[in-house]
């Protein structure tokens, strides 16, 4: 009887322990006030973590929960670059196309930006200014208030910005001839039933959408620092580029549609995740360039994808590794942690989980 009691305590303690590998992390970094934010860790197909920590409203202790929505910043980059490789299937546009097929008026310097220039940011693009989310624009008056080339930049060089992004809203919408949430929901939310995404507009009430705070410290800061309500922006202006609201449930089912073909053709798919399209490894995304992500072949044993997000204090992180054996999917409204370190231990941390 005690040989029984001691196997069945060792087996429960083993279970445990491999359960909450991950946990461990998270209460660590919560405690440390670094995460406040959701994660949802998969691997081979099993959802083996799912943890919520922290607030979506502090003023009124709103906790997070499975269901609350957070803008998702420049992971909002990749709906994008998967929306322009559809109607590169259907032959709606090429990625050799110039912009000025579909946009007119452009300056003349930018009239020979291509598709994929704005898909790998090698458009030679202006940064826009902070004045680009102060006051409302659509997206056609944001191109032409602020689509410019930048008469330094060194041909074809990498320089990661929005408003490729938002030009290249432009242009799906011209060669669709729909809006882009239309565009967003008709090939995307509804074929995955992403029924907890969608695309923010200030004039529409959003339910369980986060709060954002910031106070810019990144995990170097401690759970007593002061958080700040994120400034009055208006996020829609993003667009393509970082307009768009999730929960880590609902990009799980993207990442799926992504490895079951649902949404592009494997040919396609394989274009979107594993070719890098640049020479050059950025350090600060981690990565070579694809069409929609980041190939890091330098900080695992084994190549992954990477997406990662911020605006203000939301702050997003898509990882997984090629095969889509492992999974990581972090959502947050405070900037208070270093979401690519934690994904890194959480990522070395899921060999422990069965």
């Amino acid at each position: 009887m005690k040989q029984l009691l001691l196997l069945m305590h060792l087996m429960f303690s083993s279970a445990v322990f491999a359960q909450n590998a991950v946990e461990r992390i998270i209460n660590k970094e919560h405690e440390a006030g670094h995460f406040n934010a959701s994660i949802l860790v998969v691997k081979d197909g099993k959802v083996v973590s799912k943890l919520n920590r922290g607030y979506a409203n502090m003023q009124f202790a709103v906790p997070i929960t499975n269901s609350t929505r957070f803008p998702v910043a420049s992971l909002t980059k990749t709906f994008t670059a998967i929306l322009a490789l559809q109607l590169y299937e259907k032959s709606l546009l090429q990625l050799s196309d110039k912009v000025s097929k579909y946009v007119s008026g452009l300056p003349p310097a930018c009239e020979s930006i291509t598709v994929s220039d704005l898909l790998t940011h090698l458009s030679g693009l202006k940064n826009e200014p902070l004045a680009a989310y102060s006051s409302p624009y659509s997206t056609s008056a944001y191109v032409e208030k602020f689509v410019s080339k930048n008469h330094e930049a060194k041909p074809d060089s990498f320089n990661y910005n929005n408003v490729d992004y938002i030009l290249l809203t432009y242009v799906l919408e011209k060669a669709s001839g729909k809006k882009f949430k239309d565009l967003l929901q008709d090939n995307i939310l509804t074929p995955l039933h992403l029924t907890n995404t969608g695309v923010l507009a200030e004039a529409t009430i959003i339910p369980n959408l986060a709060y954002g705070y910031h106070n810019y410290t990144y995990g170097e800061g401690t759970s007593q620092d002061t958080l700040y309500n994120d400034p009055l922006v208006y996020l829609s202006n993003y667009a393509g580029a970082g307009a768009v609201y999730s929960t880590t449930e609902d990009l799980y089912k993207l990442v799926q549609g992504l490895k079951t073909n649902k949404l592009l053709s494997k040919k396609t798919t394989a274009l979107l995740l594993n070719k890098p399209h640049g020479k050059a490894y950025i350090p600060y995304a981690r990565g070579y360039p694809t069409l929609g992500f980041y190939f890091n072949d330098r900080t695992f044993a084994k190549p992954v994808l990477e997406r990662r997000g911020s605006i203000n204090g939301f702050n997003s992180l898509l990882l997984f590794d090629q095969d889509f054996s492992k999974v990581i999917i972090i959502l947050a409204n405070t900037d208070t942690g270093d979401l690519e370190l934690i994904g890194d231990k959480v990522y070395q941390a899921m060999d422990e989980l069965k």
